[in-house]
């Protein structure tokens, strides 16, 4: 009997799924998926550094947008960048089973023979050896999708593979190579740097633009102090890391008109199931809570999520460093220092336009999974076991939502709903899995033949992503109407491109300012007002519902007399024939009585009679009673 081959793609039990739902009959086979080889699109081509120029980029802005600020022009469909990184590996003989030719890996299961059949291909996007750098990696992978200047919605960035493999390298890296965050973030800074408000005026709530009043702008920058202000040490190692990419890259700064630029972080991480936030400065770590994600329109967002402002690259470190400090990790025998959880790092730049009045948003999410585990080779146990088991169930799901994507876009007819409900991570990143947004799928790989099994499902996992196709257009959203006089001015005051005369706006706000306060003083007399007439208002509903109640009462008494003629007359009215019939009654009964009355006195002469009858008859006998003495 042929052994069945572990995948994440596939369960091998129905109970896996939490919901316990049927699990589908047919089941995809990867040779069949793996045959249509279709190419990623990018819109740099691969291994060049050179970033649009100045002519190009106000090209691509005035196809933009038209009268009313939409974008009509769609781009070309693309699909998922899925790139291939081997670990450096130090065992000998390690890659015997694995063999690169151009984009393509070439997988062998030890121990069998050198055919072709027994042979596996993967092609990928970019394939990376182990002597390939940071830099390298960054440019072809990540540096071509971040284009906040062309308002597309952003993208979704996803290192994955088996625990040990170098994920958390790959994302972070360490002070003398530095990982593809503090890359993007030196880039998102430094071609945005002329752009970047100084105060968090604007922000993005449940995916909607609000402008912020001045305390609540105090109070996103109390709260960047306050993380500051709890981090040891770490502006050396910050300003080594700066310097480093600095040297390794060239970001050059964009020109972007009158447009100001806000950029907002968050941090989250999934620890068994649960979504914790990183970045919350008002509750304790020993005493978080569990978060709950929503979805607006297909986009997903945290409820009470701390999205933190970040006017410079600093502040973006120092969030960084803040939240991984909180995240968590923990031993096992394969990583000594292993991610426990899945963590998300989130920038958002929020594009706001003076002259068009025209606010797009692009949010980046960097992804770090957890790795994937054989309890065998990690030897968990307790808390890291239960840990394993909500990390595997999580990328099941993953596995499961790529195949249903591909499989609906393989054909018109949509097969079946692409569960994202079913982990927090899918709910999470559900935009980029609906294919709203680009989606780069780093895949980390330990070129061992220890960890072969385990390879093998991951490049499966990686072959299904590949193939799905991304093609959605940029949103954006037009400015509320509710903004402040002070938030445009500050914002035209601190813009360096913008040609105004500084004094004639200051008297500006001055006079702005006094018309202000005429109108709240205005305001305030207006609600006085409104508090008087509320009173008369009351007083008057207090007579109206008096003399209602009066005119209800005197109502109800004249139905009340009404109803009792009308029943006094209906009582007359059934009593009447019974009158009739008591009277002759009581005749009778007069009758009946005279008639009693004379049958007593005809008895009474009926006794007296008999006594007289009774008295002859005594005498008689008397005198009989005599005669017969006399006789004797």
């Amino acid at each position: 009997m042929k052994r069945a081959q572990p995948s994440f793609l596939n369960a091998i039990e129905s109970s896996v799924d939490r919901r316990r739902r049927p699990r589908p009959i047919s089941r995809v086979r990867l040779e069949t998926l793996l045959a249509d080889d279709r190419q990623s699109c990018v819109s740099l081509p691969q291994g060049s550094s050179r970033m649009p120029s100045t002519s190009e980029l106000e090209e691509l802005a005035e196809d933009q947008y038209e009268e009313d600020g939409a974008i009509l022009e769609s781009r070309e469909e693309e699909t998922v960048k899925v790139c291939l990184r081997l670990r450096p590996c130090t065992k000998t003989g390690g890659r015997m089973a694995f063999k690169i030719k151009d984009n393509v890996l070439i997988a062998r299961c030890p121990g069998e023979s050198q055919s072709t059949a027994s042979q596996k291909h993967y092609t990928f996007s970019n394939v990376f050896e182990e002597n390939v750098s940071q830099a390298e990696v960054y440019d072809c992978c990540i540096r071509p999708t971040i284009r906040p200047t062309l308002g597309e919605p952003g993208a979704t960035f996803l290192t994955y593979g088996t625990s040990g493999s170098g994920k958390t390298y790959t994302l972070l890296g360490n002070e003398t190579n530095p990982g593809i965050v503090p890359r993007s973030i030196e880039q998102i800074y430094e071609e945005l740097y002329d752009n970047i408000s100084t105060e968090p005026s604007l922000k993005m709530e449940c995916m909607k633009p609000i402008p912020l009043s001045d305390e609540s702008v105090l109070d996103e920058l109390r709260k960047l102090r306050v993380i500051k202000s709890r981090l040891q040490g770490g502006e050396e190692s910050r300003t080594v890391i700066s310097d480093t990419i600095q040297q390794q890259h060239q970001f050059e700064p964009l020109e972007m008109g009158d447009k100001r630029v806000f950029i907002w972080i968050s941090f989250v991480e999934i620890y068994n199931e649960n979504v914790y936030d990183l970045l919350n400065v008002e509750g304790d770590y020993g005493k978080r809570k569990a978060m709950k994600v929503l979805s607006n329109d297909g986009n997903a967002y945290i409820k009470g999520l701390s999205t933190l402002y970040a006017g410079t690259k600093e502040d973006a470190y120092a969030l960084l460093q803040y939240g991984l400090q909180s995240a968590t990790y923990g031993a096992t025998d394969v990583n000594s220092n292993s991610s426990r959880s899945h963590s998300i790092f989130t920038v958002t730049v929020i594009t706001h336009s003076m002259a068009t009045q025209r606010i797009s948003q692009s949010v980046y999410k960097f992804c770090d999974l957890a790795g994937s585990e054989r309890l065998k080779k990690t030897g968990t146990v307790g808390d890291r076991l239960k840990e394993a088991q909500k990390i595997n169930t999580s990328l099941l799901v993953l596995g499961r939502c790529l195949e249903t994507v591909h499989k609906n876009q393989k054909t018109k007819k949509l097969h079946e709903l692409v569960p994202v409900r079913d982990s927090k991570l899918t709910m999470i990143i559900q935009s980029a899995l609906l294919g709203k947004e680009p989606m780069t799928m780093i895949v980390n790989v330990y070129p061992t033949e220890e960890f072969y099994d385990e390879n093998l499902n991951v490049l499966n996992f990686s072959s299904i992503a590949k193939q799905i196709v991304i093609s959605k257009q940029p949103k954006i959203m037009k400015a509320p109407h509710s903004t402040r006089y002070s938030f445009f001015l500050s914002q035209a005051i601190s813009s360096p491109s913008a040609k105004v005369d500084t004094h004639r706006l200051l008297m500006e706000y001055e006079s702005l300012k006094l018309e202000n306060d005429r109108l709240v003083a205005e305001a305030e007399q207006k609600s006085a007002e409104i508090v008087c007439l509320q009173k008369k208002l009351a007083i008057q509903e207090f007579q109206l519902r008096n003399e209602l109640t009066d005119n209800f009462q005197q109502h109800f008494a004249k139905m009340e007399e009404s109803y009792e003629t009308r029943i006094r007359s209906a009582k007359e009215l059934v009593v009447l024939p019974y009158k009739h019939q008591l009277a002759s009654l009581e005749k009778k009964l007069k009758s009946k009585e005279q008639i009693i009355m004379e049958m007593e006195d005809e008895q009474d002469d009926y006794e007296k009679k008999l006594k007289a009858y009774e008295e002859e008859l005594s005498k008689y006998r008397l005198q009989q009673s005599r005669v017969r003495r006399l006789s004797v």
